[in-house]
């Protein structure tokens, strides 16, 4: 996808290019090259060294600007349905980015777990995309390939060369839960970073969209992550990592203004926002930043995303950044 010329908010003239706008191109570019990576993993070569370039990408994008990450994420945009699989990958390779650095893990350990990230899903990874267009429930053979995935995913990763063994083990015990109740093989131990790509897939699947349900409100999220038994480890770690309002959330103001959080703040609920303006022609304008600590700029609501975020450009709020 090649970026497109920027406009400034406020004027015809081009905005300047931020190393925000840099970031969140980096975004897009690395999701249209993984994408046909996960599509057609066929060559051994081909797949080990694109994903390790991508899982490099990942992690350096995360350590140049994690507000931009995190809004990447959590934005909603028309691709996010069509393109569910793959996104849904690089958003969760994107936490388990940002909670290896809050918890200090080695590089080896932090590049296994983005890895991990990328290609749990590989076995159906169309099957996701298509699961988010879908209206009717599950089809027998649906319910299969989801519980068999796991396993098939590792299979296929072994297939084309992968001998982390770090990053199989994760992929293969994601879905298993503390309580027995998880699956494929119902264990109540998991390894570490199954543990923890398991809560950030978990978080990551609440604010994506589907059909019929729109994202789930950020707070919501959160706290729901926080309380799950099997999760509350990396749980608690992510709720600290992105805050009650991440970057990306679309709010209210006690002001009466619309903004949207572009920056987490020291405190968990009081992000640094950009306020909006209604153009008149349907679409939201970047004004400025602002600080919701300010008790005339207090959140008062979070809006869900498909009410309004189709109306706003982030690279134009990103060139405010």
């Amino acid at each position: 996808m090649q970026a497109q010329p920027l406009l400034s908010p406020t004027s015809d003239e081009p905005a300047p290019l931020t190393q925000a706008l840099v970031c969140w191109q980096g975004w897009q570019d690395l999701t249209d090259r993984l994408e046909p990576v996960l599509a057609e993993p066929f060559d051994q070569s081909h797949f080990g060294q694109a994903i390790e370039g991508c899982a490099r990408t990942v992690l350096n994008l995360c350590q140049q600007d994690a507000d931009v990450a995190i809004a990447f994420m959590v934005h909603d945009t028309p691709d996010k349905l069509q393109r569910y699989g793959v996104l849904h990958a690089v958003h969760t390779a994107m936490l388990l980015a940002l909670v290896a650095r809050r918890r200090d893990w080695s590089p080896t350990l932090s590049f296994s777990a983005v890895q991990a990230g990328l290609t749990m899903n590989l076995s159906i990874t169309a099957l996701q995309s298509a699961l988010a267009l879908q209206t009717e429930p599950l089809s027998l053979i649906q319910r299969a390939d989801i519980h068999a995935h796991p396993q098939a995913s590792v299979q296929r990763l072994r297939e084309l060369g992968i001998t982390d063994e770090d990053w199989l083990q994760a992929v293969l015990q994601h879905h298993e839960q503390a309580d027995g109740k998880g699956y494929p093989a119902g264990m109540t131990q998991v390894s570490l970073l199954a543990d923890a790509l398991r809560t950030c897939d978990v978080y990551s699947a609440k604010m994506a969209p589907r059909v019929g349900r729109s994202v789930m409100q950020s707070p919501q999220a959160a706290t729901q992550i926080f309380r799950e038994r099997s999760a509350n480890y990396f749980g608690a770690t992510l709720t600290r990592e992105m805050g009650l309002y991440p970057p990306g959330t679309l709010v209210h103001l006690s002001s009466g203004q619309e903004a949207v959080a572009v920056r987490r703040g020291t405190d968990l609920g009081l992000p640094v926002v950009v306020t909006l303006k209604d153009s008149g022609d349907g679409r939201w304008m970047p004004v400025a930043r602002a600080q919701t600590h300010d008790s005339n700029l207090a959140i008062t609501m979070v809006h869900e995303a498909n009410e309004w975020a189709h109306r706003l450009d982030m690279r134009q709020v990103l060139a405010l950044c």
